[in-house]
Order: C-alpha cells, then sequence, then structure tokens
C-alpha cells in the first residue's frame, strides 16, 4: 500500500470517529508519551502513599489463607490426582520449563528472558511501550507467546503447590521470578506494558498468588507494601490506558474486571473506590451490549464466549462475597450464556466454532476442547441447574477454589438431569 493510501485511511478512520472515541485516544496518546518522559527522567511511578484501611473493612477474595489451606486438603482427599497434576506442574515451572498455547515444555534456562519469544527466537525490543509494534513478527516475534508467559498464571500454579505441599520452594520461585521481572520491566518500557490486557491478566495472577502464599516466610511485610505498590501501578495503567474503543471486546473486559477485583479488594490503594466502581459499571454494561438476546457471546466464536463466561462469572462470584448489588438482568445474562454452553455441549464436546484466543483465566492449561464445559460446574451451584452439573460431571478445580468446599456440597445436592435433545436454535448468533 503507498503511503498516499495509508494516510486517506488514516484520515478517513479519523472522521468515523466520534467526539468521545477521538478524545480518549488522543488523551491515551498524550499521556503514552508524558509517561515515557517521566520515566526517562527516573520518576517513580509506584512511588504511593497506601491509605489506613481497618482490617474489617478490606474485601473479601475467593478464600482466606485458612480457607486455601482447607481446600488444599479437600484437593487432596477427594481428587489426588488433581492436587499430584498442580505439584508435578510446579516441579516443571522450578525448572523454568513452560507450557504456553499448545507448547509443551519450553526451557527458558536458568534466567528467564521476560521480553522473549522463545519459540521463534525473537526479543521484544527496549523501548517504550506504545512505540512497539507487538503486531510485527519482524519486531517482535509472536506477542502472544511472550505474553503468556507474562501474564505469571503460572505463578498461580506454584502458589497453590506451595498451599498443597507447605514447601516453601514454591514460594521462594514466585518471589525470585517477582524481582526478576520488576528489574527487567520498569514503567513503561517494553513490550509487556504495551497491552493493557495482559497488565490486567498479570493482576490478576498477582491477586491470586497474594493470598494463596499469605503466611508464608517470603511473603515479608515489606515485600507485601512493594506487591501493593506494583498492583497500584498495574491498576493506574489499566485506567488510564483502557481498550472502550480500541477492543471493546474481552480485552475491555478482562480490563474492568481487574480493576474491580482491585477496588473491591484493596480499599487502601488510592483509587480504589474509582476502580470499584468503573470497573463493575462497565462489568454490567459488557453482559448488556457484548452478549446476543440468545445467550451466545458477540463474536460468534466458542473459545472466546468461555472466556467472557469465566471473567463475567468471577466478577459475579467476588461482587456476591463483598455485599455487591447484583442486578436481575446480570444473572439473566449469566444462565444466557450458560445455557448457550449447554446447548452446544449436550452431545459431548463443545464444537470449537470462530477464533480461538489460545489463553484462559485460572488456569492457561485449559486450552482444550475438554475444559470448555469447566464454567457449568460454578452455573450449576450458582443457579441450581441438574442439566449444567450433568454436562459438567463433577466439580471442576476452578468451582472448588471460588466456591469453597461449602460449594461443592452444594454441587452435590443439585439433582443432575439430562439436557433435552430438541431440536433448537441460538437465532440472533445464525446457530
Amino acid at each position: 500500500m503507498s503511503t498516499h493510501s495509508k494516510w486517506a485511511l488514516r484520515v478517513a478512520r479519523l472522521r468515523s470517529m466520534g467526539k468521545d472515541e477521538l478524545v480518549d485516544r488522543v488523551s491515551q496518546q498524550i499521556h503514552a508519551r508524558v509517561d515515557a518522559y517521566r520515566a526517562g527522567r527516573g520518576h517513580d511511578f509506584a512511588r504511593i502513599t497506601l491509605n489506613e484501611v481497618p482490617s474489617d473493612q478490606k474485601g473479601k477474595f475467593f478464600f482466606s489463607a485458612a480457607d486455601a489451606s482447607a481446600i488444599a486438603e479437600f484437593l487432596k482427599t477427594r481428587y489426588p490426582s488433581v492436587a499430584a497434576s498442580i505439584v508435578a506442574s510446579a516441579e516443571r515451572i522450578l525448572q523454568h520449563r513452560f507450557d504456553l498455547l499448545g507448547y509443551e515444555g519450553l526451557d527458558y534456562g536458568s534466567e528467564i528472558d521476560w521480553h522473549l519469544d522463545i519459540v521463534h527466537q525473537k526479543r521484544g525490543p527496549d523501548k517504550p511501550a506504545f512505540r512497539v509494534k507487538y503486531l510485527d513478527f519482524a519486531e517482535v516475534g509472536d506477542a502472544k507467546v511472550t505474553w503468556e508467559l507474562n501474564r505469571h498464571q503460572h505463578w498461580v500454579t506454584l502458589a497453590k503447590a506451595y498451599r498443597l505441599t507447605a514447601d516453601e520452594r514454591f514460594a521462594r520461585e514466585i518471589v525470585a521470578q517477582w524481582k526478576s521481572w520488576r528489574a527487567a520491566n520498569p514503567y513503561p518500557t517494553g513490550m509487556n506494558w504495551a497491552s493493557s490486557l495482559e497488565v490486567a491478566f498479570r493482576c490478576l495472577s498477582w491477586i491470586w498468588v497474594s493470598y494463596l502464599i499469605e503466611g508464608s516466610a517470603e511473603m515479608t511485610s515489606e515485600l507485601r507494601t512493594e506487591w501493593m505498590k506494583a498492583l497500584a501501578l498495574s491498576g493506574r495503567h489499566i485506567d488510564t490506558y483502557l481498550s472502550t474503543y480500541f477492543s471493546p471486546n474481552t480485552h475491555l473486559l478482562g480490563e474492568v474486571v481487574a480493576l474491580f477485583f482491585l477496588g473491591t479488594l484493596f480499599p487502601e490503594l488510592p483509587k480504589a473506590k474509582r476502580w470499584k466502581e468503573r470497573g463493575w459499571a462497565v462489568v454490567l454494561d459488557a453482559a448488556k451490549t457484548q452478549v446476543r438476546q440468545d445467550g451466545y457471546y458477540f463474536e460468534q466464536s466458542t473459545y472466546y464466549h468461555v472466556y467472557a463466561l469465566d471473567l463475567f462469572l468471577h466478577a459475579r462470584v467476588l461482587a456476591s462475597l463483598n455485599g455487591v448489588p447484583i442486578p436481575v438482568e446480570y444473572d439473566s445474562t449469566m444462565v444466557k450464556m450458560l445455557d448457550a454452553l449447554c446447548l452446544l455441549g449436550r452431545a459431548g464436546l463443545v464444537p470449537s466454532t470462530g477464533d480461538d484466543d489460545g489463553g484462559r483465566l485460572f488456569d492457561p492449561r485449559r486450552n482444550r476442547a475438554q475444559h470448555l464445559l469447566d464454567p457449568l460446574s460454578t452455573g450449576a451451584v450458582l443457579y441450581q441447574r441438574g442439566d449444567f452439573k450433568f454436562l459438567a460431571g463433577g466439580p471442576r478445580e476452578e468451582t472448588i477454589w471460588l466456591l469453597g468446599t461449602a460449594g461443592v456440597t452444594k454441587f452435590e445436592e443439585v439433582r443432575s438431569y439430562e439436557p433435552s435433545g430438541a431440536s433448537t436454535a441460538l437465532r440472533e448468533s445464525g446457530l
């Protein structure tokens, strides 16, 4: 394409923008350049003052430290193969061998290069994030491979292994990788700050880890303070560079779920109230605008449907635990999404239609067809649906961490029944 044609397309795109979009995009571009300028002059973006908040006013996560230990014991007793798999995966992670997006056993060596696409041996450049051409293979390789590692979901595996074994090696590895990552990724430099969704996923991983290794000798008070400041910086980034117009789909949804978690769980963060309110408001709006009337996600992809459902359900459970009002319409949308998944999965494996992102919330290894029914397990408990239970078969690990051992009891109390086999359609989605 000629230079003239490229400029013509850009002008046409600018003319198509409404005022709000134009203001938002220009504001983000200005912020990015100012942030890079300040970073170049040594500004410490994580230098903040945490508010004093009584312990009884802090948010409630899916589990406390005591609950986490109880869940770990429950897994070892009732689901020993699940517990053993977690520990085995953690042992491989200690060796810096990772499973990423279907690639298995990728060996990152003794020192992890957090900017490397190891599959294609290409390293992202050391320059301001807004200048990184992360869609350009020649510049970064496959950004998704690099980003998948930098979501730090493998830290959650290490943290669960710590809970299952009380072996400090796993907590120690998390802290070592945390320090390594922060040294290699000063704000706002490099491709790991180039996508707000990636920052959001990393945030959610850090939150899970902070609760799972609470009580470990490695999680000192000094480290917890630094951890909180790093979460605050990540929240600031997501809030400033929200994908309102750039990717108003699962990108935006993942980002606002992270904001909602940060604002709800950590009121000591300076912007907590804003993040909680903004995050939840956009989650509710996404449930209205991103899901069709027949319950199928608007991108018309099986994978994205489940991906979005994960995000919606995690936010819904956290809202319930923290007394956040849940509109009837939101639950209605969740049931319709679960109904659509139930319909697609009633013959066995869910057919894979449309795009496949490759990543998942909670556990990135759940990226195969047999894992697409996982949300039905949690849905069976939340909405007392026997057909969801029938297809789920049994409570999935995710459900146990989200709803606790009491959730398993409720799952078992739901009367299971086979879904209808009658011919039907998701008309708005063309299925």
